[in-house]
């Protein structure tokens, strides 16, 4: 399933090549533009005494593809569902709805995958992140992790979610918590106590200490990977059924 899905993908890439090619040519210079060159005024360097070049571009990259994710999903589980243009077909699919989520989910996160190693290339040209080719290995390999949550997030919510008004409302409150409070920007020490400690305790920050920890301290925190791997996996097997309901409904 996953072969035919990237087909289709080919397909729609080749159908508006000019189009996505100039956006994903733009984006990532907006997004670096309005993030990295306007708070490397504003915080020189992160608590830990690491210029905020460095520091943010593993979190720059992740927002980046975070955007690349959404829009597949939001095509294929929100858009298409609610108009009554998908959730047919999936039902005559001869695969497990369990296999139907994790292959909707290997593509986006491929894409995004494909469009950030091209955007990180870019940006190591445009600063100085100091970062070895094992370090970036490394940042790929966080990425997926990232991917893998962030899409499940928003599988859930163009699953469960009718009502455009909310799913709207839903992706904004995402996208904020994603570049404010998940410390891929801003470091939770700046948030008072209480609010830092239960940010703290998300698996989105959970995974950017672990990221940070690695590309910066040179330290592999397992007993934080371990169980955000677990959760992508449970999170994927969660979504199968909940598309199962709604397909039974």
């Amino acid at each position: 399933m996953i072969l035919a899905l990237l087909k289709r993908r080919l397909w729609l890439w080749q159908n508006q090549f000019i189009p996505l090619l100039i956006l994903f040519l733009i984006f990532p210079i907006a997004v670096f533009s309005l993030f990295d060159l306007s708070m490397r005024n504003i915080i020189i360097q992160s608590l830990g005494k690491i210029p905020y070049d460095q520091w943010a571009f593993p979190g720059i990259i992740t927002i980046i593809g975070s955007m690349i994710i959404f829009p597949p999903i939001y095509r294929d589980y929100y858009h298409l569902r609610v108009h009554g243009k998908v959730l047919k077909t999936v039902a005559l699919a001869p695969f497990s709805k369990r296999v139907m989520v994790h292959s909707f989910l290997s593509v986006a996160v491929l894409e995004a995958m494909i469009v950030t190693i091209g955007t990180s290339i870019l940006f190591v040209n445009l600063i100085s992140t100091g970062f070895t080719f094992g370090k970036m290995f490394g940042l790929y390999f966080f990425l997926i992790l990232f991917y893998g949550l962030i899409g499940n997030i928003f599988i859930t919510m163009a699953l469960w979610i009718e009502s455009a008004t909310i799913y709207l409302l839903a992706t904004f409150l995402t996208y904020c918590f994603i570049i404010f409070g998940s410390g891929l920007l801003f470091e939770l020490d700046y948030f008072p106590v209480s609010l830092e400690f239960m940010l703290s305790l998300l698996p989105l920050s959970l995974l950017s200490k672990a990221m940070h920890l690695a590309l910066f301290s040179n330290s592999i925190e397992w007993i934080l990977i371990v169980p955000i791997i677990i959760i992508i996996a449970l999170w994927t097997i969660g979504n199968g059924m909940l598309l199962r309901k709604k397909l039974i409904q």
